[in-house]
């Protein structure tokens, strides 16, 4: 639900979705795309599965939901110079086949880690995306990342860095999973 708290205010909301290549995408529809919330007040959006089967039935596609709420503006202020930011919360939508044979809460252990020079590789066999947070090698810092199923991503990785990987996984849920030590190759 889309919740306004505020008993004064009143928003116009925007809502639509994306692809994985922030492209504006119709596989999903939400209803209502457009509509007023006033003060106090609460609205549930409805996403509609508009993909006909033409997603791949053998891992995870990635969508992104976007909500803007637009401030209205007073009518005695029209005239005076304001202010007033639009603001957009983007959600990671994933849409996950049914016949998927493993277990997301199996995925994380499955990663590997192959370091090349200053870039570590991580490579992920599974049909799930994999978000990668609080990863280290040895005593280093590495940036989050999020793994696509089937597919690899690249981090900067320090030359001094050295020893196993840590890391841990963001779970469908939005919790962080237990950390995990995995070794590079």
């Amino acid at each position: 639900p889309v919740t306004n708290n505020d008993p004064a205010s009143v928003y116009l909301i925007q809502s639509w979705i994306e692809n994985a290549g922030d492209q504006k995408d119709t596989q999903f529809v939400i209803t209502p795309p457009l509509f007023s919330m006033q003060g106090k007040k609460e609205n549930t959006l409805r996403i509609i599965n508009a993909t006909n089967h033409q997603l791949p039935g053998d891992r995870e596609s990635l969508f992104w939901v976007n909500v803007k709420a637009i401030p209205a503006m007073e009518k005695d202020q029209k005239n005076e110079n304001t202010l007033q930011l639009a603001i957009i919360s983007r959600i990671k939508m994933f849409y996950r086949p049914t016949n998927l044979v493993m277990a997301p809460e199996e995925a994380p252990a499955m990663l590997r880690f192959r370091r090349s020079g200053s870039k570590l590789t991580l490579i992920n066999p599974t049909p799930y995306f994999i978000t990668v947070t609080n990863m280290k090698a040895g005593n280093s810092n590495l940036p989050n990342t999020m793994v696509p199923p089937k597919g690899e991503v690249s981090v900067d990785i320090p030359h001094a860095a050295t020893g196993d990987i840590s890391f841990q996984t963001i779970n469908d849920y939005g919790a962080l999973t237990p950390r995990i030590k995995a070794t590079m190759q």
